[in-house]
């Protein structure tokens, strides 16, 4: 008699991934990034009431965005061993599991030592002013990596982690490698990153292809194919100074 193989629900799945490369790299606990953006309920009395041991921080304090605390990025680092950190790791996989909200990172970092160099991730210079970097948003992460940054700006994400992991617009879980080394030395009051006019407007056709998907919806490709067919209309238009509408110029190209 056979048995049909138990399939894990995805968020599960995630779990399960985590904990076995969390535990091949020695570590007990897993560190996990939230946007808040969008929520219906901010998670800073739900963190205060878990536990005294659960350790959290705001990305935004500190900040000139600081007076936005509800809405701040939280970084969130829970023990596997520890039953009430576990039961709140699976349920963050599962409420967020269909959003861009909620990302993983495999740190050996001691923790304030990663949080202030998640803190000074969000914060970019452009000329002489300041802005965000909401690299914590999933539908952004990977085109920065990818089309946005410099080697150097991408070192700086990779060097404080063995693993990022998110769920893309297809609801898969993508592990990405970083180039953590226990012989690299990071500093303990990182930078802030400057960005160029280029870079500036490389991110603005990150959100135009994001508005551009909703505008023209589609069923017979993935989503992640639909996001990377819109973002090459916007790098196209952005390359060729169009200063028209994107629907349109998509239209065009059938």
């Amino acid at each position: 008699m056979t048995t049909t193989p138990l399939i894990l629900k995805k968020h599960l799945l995630w779990l399960q991934q985590a904990e076995s490369l969390c535990s091949g790299a020695g570590l007990d606990y897993i560190d996990v990034l939230v946007d808040q953006a969008g929520t219906g309920q901010p998670l800073q009395d739900a963190l205060s009431q878990l536990s005294p041991d659960v350790r959290w921080f705001e990305l935004f304090a500190g900040t000139p965005e600081g007076g936005t605390l509800e809405y701040s990025p939280v970084l969130i680092r829970l023990v596997f061993a520890v039953t009430s950190h576990r039961m709140w790791l699976e349920q963050l996989l599962e409420y967020f599991s269909e959003t861009p909200r909620l990302t993983l990172l495999i740190s050996p970092l001691a923790f304030d030592l990663l949080c202030r160099h998640l803190q000074a991730l969000s914060q970019v210079r452009w000329e002489e002013q300041t802005g965000l970097l909401r690299y914590y948003d999933n539908r952004v992460f990977p085109s920065l990596l990818t089309h946005v940054l410099t080697a150097g700006q991408q070192a700086a994400f990779t060097d404080i982690a063995l693993f990022w992991s998110w769920r893309d617009r297809d609801g898969e879980i993508v592990w990405k490698s970083g180039s953590f080394s226990p012989t690299r030395t990071l500093d303990d009051a990182p930078d802030l990153s400057r960005v160029d006019d280029a870079q500036v407007n490389l991110m603005g056709c990150i959100s135009d292809a994001e508005a551009l998907m909703k505008e023209k919806n589609v069923s017979n490709i993935s989503q992640e194919n639909h996001f990377a067919h819109c973002l090459d209309i916007a790098f196209k238009a952005n390359y060729a100074g169009y200063l028209g509408e994107l629907n349109t110029l998509m239209e065009s190209q059938k």
